[in-house]
């Protein structure tokens, strides 16, 4: 074995000549768009990011609106209720006018053959300018009851649904009153 053979390849021509200058570009232009990708997608996820960020705040922030929104809700409300309920109170006293000048008006228009027998005088809670009035009157009869209604209406008050029914001595009366306010 003298004969060592040191290259087995022949010695070939260029079948090519190369790549233009042109094409030289392309590797170029392959790195440049990898690296512009990488710099794409980290600003993308740091946006990304950024936005939910914000989004989290975003929803913080209006969740502490809303329930701010509920509070004052809430609270107007109660103010609201508070008012209506001080609007019927308000009514209630402005309805409800004290039953003692009908009582004694009643009374003083009673004549010498005439005594009340019984006398009943009831407010509606629900409306406290109607007062059921329940009379029961011993002798003088129409007259009498026709003296006492002239008495009652002096005192701005009317008669509604009034009823008579007239007994062997006595006579009695029922009816609503309703106090007319004429200011």
């Amino acid at each position: 074995m003298d004969n060592v053979i040191h290259d087995i390849k022949t010695e070939r021509s260029n079948v090519s000549g190369g790549l233009p200058q042109a094409y030289r570009i392309v590797p170029v232009s392959f790195y440049i768009a990898a690296v512009a990708s990488l710099m794409l997608s980290g600003y993308f996820f740091l946006s990304k990011r950024a936005y939910e960020n914000r989004e989290a705040q975003m929803s913080a922030m209006l969740s502490d609106a809303q329930n701010q929104k509920n509070q004052l809700l809430s609270r107007q409300q109660t103010v609201v209720d508070e008012s209506r309920r001080s609007e019927g109170f308000a009514k209630w006293l402005e309805g409800s006018h004290a039953l003692q000048p009908v009582v004694a008006a009643i009374g003083r228009s009673m004549g010498k053959n005439s005594t009340i027998a019984e006398l009943s005088l009831d407010r509606n809670p629900e409306i406290p300018a109607h007062t059921f009035m329940q009379l029961k009157i011993d002798g003088g009869g129409s007259q009498q009851i026709e003296t006492t209604l002239s008495e009652i209406y002096a005192l701005d008050y009317q008669t509604y649904s009034a009823q008579q029914v007239k007994g062997r001595n006595s006579t009695d009366f029922q009816a609503t009153l309703i106090y007319n306010d004429k200011r």
